[in-house]
């Protein structure tokens, strides 16, 4: 881990003047000063290098989307084996040409690659008791032992279509099964009974149903089943666990591990697969299904106990992984998350999966080494199908700010931000709200071209300058130095602007356009710092609480703080709200009215009071609850209405106002 080596107020506040201060953002001592989200975008650290031939695998029709996959190398030869996923388009449930999995080896690690074909066979297959043959089976995992390669796959019978895939009938069926083969390249043959099917599932939590994208891990005395299942309309996405004595099963039932509703901080909109083991742990990454596919997490527990909810923690929050601006590399990760193994020299060697220019899937080939996740030097941001936003928790009245980037396409650099945080909607495919662009200054780039902008709190953009400059290959050196209040503006060396510019007080940061990127090798602001307040929209414990808008009905009125919330629905008894931030204390708004009712407030599992949204007359958004110098960092607020009471949802203030520099179990907590 790396660790924030500077020091800076302990207060969500302006700072003395006298005390300036230089920070360089971009040093991956300043990572954990940089919101990472999984809607909003993350400013990633990671240290992943592309291997030569990429793509690896392009979409063809039929089968124009292989986005899932599984990276095995075969602990006997040596050899790597790509076993990947083709999916027709839009995930289209065809009987013609059903979802399989094709296996690719290579002899030489990755220089080359042979296709070999489908691993189960192409013949009917019916599991015990279905009436409807195997269709569709192409997300696997691999494990070899005692001379034998053990498959664990997802699986759905003919007559399954997504109408009621969550809901199967007797013809239609859908789950998890084994199947084993004497060489990595099958043809494997499934196990008669499968591991778990969705129609026997009972729905966990009420919502959790539908069983897929699994992996297999052997353990000291038991096999390990890791499960992804998702919620539906509720757009929630949960990791279980199943054990059994031999590969085959039986099988324990289904038990959550990592999910949205859990009393602790966990990242919305996360789908989990395929999970690794290195020395003694079991490691699951984690990718972000919302409209930008460019944040992801790294989960991990001890092997042994991964079996245990409380065993799992979040290794890494974003700065996991970041997307090059290549044609195959369009959409960001695209399907699922990476898939790898750490080899002998110390390196994760990883599949990771795409989509081009045209939209076809792409399997691609990375690396980095075990040891060192970050880069010694910047990050990376990109925009993929909807722009991104990361902001500094550390913001205040800048001197100077010096930019080094490469760009491609469209690119702000940001201060002064003070707009609300949160996605559009609380759904697949979420994208930024739009009052996060409110309020703040702006340097725009596009092409060689700058604007140089302002954005007031109603979102009206003023333009104060802009002109052409010199550029070079996107190479984009930004220096903006203030004297009083005046302030010049160099773009690679040379002088474009000067008049007069407010500095403002509020959080640094970038944003990128869709289909943009900016790579980051020096941010450097010198000024009077101080960790900045950040403000949560409703549609973030919404989506932290995995509510979708089921229980909930979207309002539109001045009485919430900027103009919109949400009010819970008649008779929902299992409502619910989540916000998920770090820092360390938080301010709870909302309105009051003779509708409303009471409700639980919970910090991280523990009930802290009952907040009273009553009132004789409708009042407007204001604090109702504040609490402050809470423990760590990463922090999980639930309400839940009480006696199916009528409440509204608002907004939540936050600070990070963690003296620095951070210890160990700070950074960790």
């Amino acid at each position: 881990m790396i660790y924030v080596i500077l020091t800076i107020a302990s207060v969500c506040a302006q700072a003395d003047p006298a005390d300036i201060q230089t920070v360089d953002f971009a040093s991956p001592a300043s990572r954990e000063l940089w919101t990472h989200h999984p809607v909003w975008g993350d400013p990633s650290f990671d240290s992943f290098e592309r291997l030569p031939g990429n793509p690896v695998v392009r979409g063809a029709p039929p089968y124009d989307w292989p986005v899932n996959g599984f990276f095995f190398e075969d602990p006997p030869t040596g050899h790597w084996y790509l076993y990947v996923g083709n999916y027709l388009e839009g995930y289209r449930l065809d009987n013609e040409h059903r979802s399989i999995c094709t296996v690719f080896r290579s002899t030489d690690h990755g220089a080359h690659w042979e296709l070999l074909g489908p691993v189960l066979p192409e013949a009917p297959f019916f599991f015990e008791g279905e009436r409807s043959p195997l269709a569709s089976a192409p997300d696997v995992s691999v494990v070899y032992e005692d001379g034998l390669y053990h498959m664990c796959f997802d699986w759905a019978s003919r007559d399954t279509t997504w109408e009621n895939a969550a809901n199967p009938g007797p013809e239609s069926n859908s789950g998890v099964a084994y199947a084993r083969a004497v060489k990595p390249e099958g043809p494997f043959t499934p196990y008669p009974r499968p591991i778990a099917t969705t129609r026997d599932q009972e729905p966990l939590l009420g919502k959790y149903r539908r069983l897929y994208a699994s992996s297999l891990v052997r353990r000291a005395r038991d096999w390990l089943v890791l499960t992804l299942t998702d919620s539906g309309p509720w757009f929630g996405w949960a990791l279980v666990s199943m054990t059994s004595e031999n590969a085959e099963g039986p099988y324990t039932p289904p038990g959550l591990l990592l999910y949205p509703e859990s009393s602790g901080y966990h990242p919305p909109l996360l789908e989990f697969f395929p999970a690794f083991v290195h020395e003694g742990f079991v490691y699951m990454p984690a990718t972000s299904v919302a409209l930008n596919r460019n944040f992801q997490c790294l989960f991990k527990a001890p092997l042994e106990e991964a079996h245990r909810p409380e065993a799992w923690r979040m290794e890494q929050h974003g700065s996991v992984w970041h997307a090059l601006p290549v044609e195959n590399e369009y959409h960001g990760i695209w399907g699922q998350t990476f898939s790898g193994f750490v080899d002998a020299a110390g390196f994760l060697n990883v599949l990771f999966p795409s989509r081009d220019r045209d939209g076809k899937g792409t399997i691609n080939l990375a690396r980095r080494p075990w040891d060192r996740p970050y880069r010694e030097q910047g990050f990376v941001l990109s925009g993929h199908r909807g722009p991104s936003l990361a902001l500094t928790t550390l913001g205040g009245e800048p001197h100077a700010i010096q930019l080094s980037m490469t760009r491609h396409g469209t690119v702000g650099l940001l201060w002064d931000a003070h707009g609300p945080l949160g996605a559009d909607a609380p759904r697949a495919d979420a994208s930024l709200h739009p009052l996060a662009n409110r309020s703040r200054r702006e340097l725009r780039f596009t092409g060689n071209t700058w604007s140089l902008l302002h954005v007031d709190d109603a979102g009206v953009e003023t333009r104060a300058g802009g002109g052409e400059f010199n550029e070079d290959s996107g190479a984009t050196a930004v220096e903006i130095t203030w004297e009083e209040e005046r302030a010049t503006i160099a773009l690679n060396g040379s002088e474009v602007w000067q008049g007069p510019l407010p500095a403002g007080n509020g959080a640094f940061g970038l944003s990128v356009a869709p289909d943009s990127t900016a790579e980051v090798t020096s941010f450097v602001v010198r000024g009077s710092l101080a960790p900045v307040t950040s403000t949560l929209l409703y549609t973030e414990a919404l989506l932290g609480a995995a509510q979708g808008f089921t229980n909930w009905e979207p309002v539109t009125s001045t009485l919430f703080r900027y103009g919109e919330g949400a009010v819970s629905k008649p008779g929902a008894t299992d409502a619910c709200l989540k916000w998920n931030f770090i820092g360390r204390n938080f301010t709870l708004w909302a309105p009051t009215g003779p509708k409303y009712g009471k409700a639980e407030l919970a910090l991280n599992g523990v009930l802290l009071t009952t907040l009273d949204f009553y009132g004789e007359e409708e009042t407007g958004s204001r604090p109702l609850y504040t609490h402050e110098s809470l423990q760590g960092r990463y922090q999980a607020v639930q309400v839940k209405p009480l006696d199916s009471s009528i409440i509204p949802t608002d907004c939540l203030e936050f600070c990070d106002d963690l003296p620095l520099p951070l210890t160990k179990e700070e950074n960790n907590s």
